[in-house]
């Protein structure tokens, strides 16, 4: 599996990011039978955007072909081009990208999901229909 986390630097040993489309890097590394391999460590431009952000580097994570992207928050419309492009979010722990992913391959980090960013699109907030 193909993993994007938002990351304070280029490596395994970074901090991972609170941040997504203002993080300063985005550490890509292919998830294979518990290993860590192909680590590429991507400069974010986005990280001083005036304006979509986390748009721009969800598509940055989506032109990567990450199945999934660890970080501690993603905008609402970062969210939707996450879902569009059928990448899966979890929320990152306060540690290095290797720590994190280490959570990740274990089950151990919590998905994100839109109702939990606290926008109530109808998107995993219940049974709710259109009005």
């Amino acid at each position: 599996m193909k993993v994007a986390i938002a990351s304070t630097g280029e490596g395994l040993d970074s901090q991972a990011s609170p941040a997504f489309g203002r993080c300063s890097h985005l550490v890509v590394v292919d998830v294979v039978d518990g290993d860590f391999k192909n680590v590429k460590a991507i400069p974010n431009p986005s990280v001083n955007a005036s304006g979509g952000a986390g748009i721009q580097t969800a598509r940055i994570v989506g032109d990567e072909k990450a199945e999934a992207v660890i970080s501690g928050s993603v905008g609402p419309n970062a969210f939707e081009v996450l879902n569009q492009l059928g990448i899966k979010a979890y929320k990152m722990v306060p540690g290095t990208v290797e720590e994190n992913l280490n959570l990740l391959t274990q089950g151990k980090l919590e998905g994100l999901t839109l109702a939990a960013r606290g926008r109530g699109m109808g998107r995993g907030g219940g049974q709710r229909g259109r009005r």
